[in-house]
């Protein structure tokens, strides 16, 4: 026969993988992301140095080393440092990125804004005292913004 169908496996069972306990498995500082759900609510200071996802709401201080993300169901009414901002939702307070802002249709803004590059997409709202401070030109070059 070509095609015969095989009854019992010649070496035997295959051995199963051990899985790791998920409390021994350990990331170091700042590999991950947070992620607040949509039915969260956070009232402090969030620090650290990974990215922050707001689906929920955030009031306070966010002070990290990574990204904020802000969806179209997130609110932060907070003073905001971060290295990048990307916002969907809405947002109110004080924000200083050091690397970039980025405005999407949905998002809105509300407060004083400190950033070298500030990208507003149409649709967005933006209110407030805003700060763009541009990316240094390299000397020698005569490039500026």
């Amino acid at each position: 026969m070509l095609f015969r169908k095989r009854t019992q496996n010649p070496e035997g069972p295959p051995a199963s993988v051990p899985l790791p306990d998920e409390d021994a498995v350990v990331l170091p500082p700042g590999s991950g992301r947070t992620v607040i759900g949509t039915h969260t609510r956070i009232r402090g200071t969030l620090t650290g140095e990974g990215s922050i996802v707001v689906r929920g709401a955030v009031e306070g201080g966010i002070a990290i080393g990574g990204g904020l993300t802000v969806t179209a169901s997130g609110t932060v009414q907070a003073e905001v440092e971060a290295e990048s901002v990307a916002l969907a939702g809405e947002a109110r307070g004080s924000l200083r990125a050091t690397s970039r802002v980025i405005l999407s249709p949905s998002g809105l803004f509300e407060g004083e804004m400190a950033t070298p590059i500030l990208e507003v997409h149409p649709g967005s709202v933006l209110k407030g005292r805003t700060r763009v401070a541009g990316v240094p030109a390299v000397r020698g070059r005569g490039l500026s913004h």
